[in-house]
């Protein structure tokens, strides 16, 4: 592996190689000059820290995605973010490197760094142009608490949408899924794992991963519903990697984890979870029969034999969860926080209340719903689709659920021509879609605000992008294919390799 720049030198234009002299000029001067001032006030934290960053940015120059590994390894763990250090982390994994690496993508192709020509974005990327602007100006005019407002939107739609621009301009092939199997790997393993400890031994776990302990799992997600998204994102990737590796123990490992992923998601005790996860389940049995009925089977028969010692606690709470009062109670809960929502919508229907501004007004517009009488409580908003309706009217939704949108028809136009296996056939692609319809199910009943649910949901727009835009799906290929997968034993389709997609 060749990091030094010299050789990016080679086969450049005059020009080209005078703006990429300037730059390392100026970046050397500007580093150089920055480090002296902070050695000299005593910050060599920061000055080693910036010496430390030249070498990451080339690495980050030549493997951009390894920025969407490092989020989806650390970010979990970054939502609680309770000593200075960890807060120091979150700011460089999730509000600097996204943007930093779409900037360093888009400037190293600028002056002709990047040998590989980027693919040109169209019209969703535009939509997430003219929301980030009218977001941004909704804040600003109508925001009671703008600054800390701004932040929330940074993080929530700015840095998410930054991890989409990544995928859409790296154009993961075979080597980047090597890379992307482990780590989806590593998050259902480890939020499975520590959502079943978080019932059965509680005290190993670190006390800021307990709010809801003994009412719902979460992980170390915060919210049921993001962290059963994080389990169907994982275990469905998983599931299909499991499909790309030769039979053998590392096989079992993953179709173990898979398993454990969706424990993982019965226990979150989340209704709007089990819904979605019945939806993605039945689509699975329509993809893959045998292999379902085989590990139903397996499922079936642990249960059988432990199920009266294990799981009839389980059972006995998921019981409550449907039929106790306290269930029904919780359901009705939401129904004057929907009027409200559909009652700011209809009172200015086009532009909303202003980004953040739900919580702000919904109490005016709270009423009777059937027989549930208003209790005067400041009900929170369980919907994010209706409480983006209530805050940025139609045109802001419009523009920000209308990738999710454009990306739909063709999706279903370009399953025709993917093979129905392979590593990018057609089951990634439902894969991927059924990610999103657990997402749209599960925030139908929530609000999204954690900024790693809205990782996940850009995450995965942006594959289902790269799939439908080229034709990488079409011949299941990779434009490295002596990177394939050598590590994880990732079958390629045969006589599809050797192909370019540059």
């Amino acid at each position: 592996m060749n990091l030094s720049f010299p050789s990016a030198f080679h086969g450049r234009t005059r020009s080209q190689l005078t703006r990429l002299t300037l730059l390392v000029i100026l970046t050397g001067l500007g580093v150089g000059t920055l480090t002296s001032i902070l050695l000299v006030s005593g910050r060599w934290q920061l000055a080693a820290a910036l010496i430390v960053a030249l070498p990451g940015l080339i690495v980050l120059h030549k493997y951009p995605f390894l920025t969407l590994i490092l989020w989806l390894v650390l970010a979990p763990f970054l939502l609680h973010t309770t000593t200075a250090p960890e807060r120091q982390v979150y700011w460089i994994v999730h509000r600097a490197l996204p943007p930093l690496t779409v900037g360093l993508i888009l400037l190293t192709a600028k002056i002709g760094l990047r040998k590989v020509k980027l693919p040109r974005l169209g019209f969703p990327e535009l939509l997430m142009a003219a929301y980030l602007v009218f977001g941004t100006l909704s804040i600003i005019m109508l925001s009671p608490t703008r600054q800390a407002t701004l932040y929330h939107f940074y993080d929530r739609v700015f840095s998410p949408m930054c991890l989409y621009l990544i995928i859409r301009l790296t154009v993961p092939g075979d080597r980047e899924w090597g890379w992307l199997l482990p780590v989806v790997f590593f998050i259902a393993l480890s939020q499975s794992a520590i959502g079943v400890l978080s019932w059965v031994a509680p005290g190993v776990l670190p006390g800021k991963w307990l709010d809801k302990v003994g009412e719902r799992t979460t992980g170390t997600l915060i919210n049921p519903s993001i962290y059963t998204t994080a389990l169907t994102f994982a275990g469905l990737l998983l599931l299909h990697g499991i499909h790309q590796i030769d039979a053998g123990l590392k096989r079992r490992l993953f179709a173990a984890t898979f398993l454990l992923s969706w424990f993982g998601i019965f226990i979150s005790f989340s209704r709007a979870s089990w819904l979605a996860g019945l939806l993605v389940l039945f689509g699975l049995f329509f993809l893959y029969p045998r292999f379902m009925l085989r590990l139903g089977l397996v499922v079936g028969l642990v249960s059988l034999l432990a199920g009266g010692i294990l799981f009839s606690s389980y059972l006995d709470k998921a019981r409550q969860r449907l039929y106790s009062s306290e269930a029904e109670n919780s359901a009705l809960d939401r129904l004057p926080g929907f009027l409200a929502a559909y009652r700011m919508f209809q009172e200015k229907p086009l532009l909303g209340w202003g980004y953040g501004n739900f919580d702000v007004y919904d109490a005016k517009f709270m009423g009777r719903v059937l027989d549930f009488a208003n209790d005067n409580k400041d009900h929170a908003s369980h919907n994010w689709f209706l409480s983006y309706l209530a805050e940025q009217g139609l045109i802001g939704s419009l523009l920000f659920f209308g990738p999710l949108l454009w990306w739909f028809v063709p999706s279903l136009k370009k399953l025709r021509r993917l093979p129905r296996d392979g590593l990018w056939g057609r089951d990634l692609l439902i894969f991927l879609w059924l990610v999103v319809l657990a997402e749209v199910v599960i925030n139908n009943f929530m609000n999204m605000l954690i900024f790693f649910g809205h990782g996940l949901w850009w995450i995965v727009l942006g594959l289902i992008a790269v799939m439908v835009q080229t034709e990488r799906g079409a011949r299941a290929g990779s434009r490295r294919p002596r990177y394939a997968l050598r590590s994880w034993h990732l079958k390629i389709a045969p006589g599809l390799a050797g192909k370019d997609y540059a």
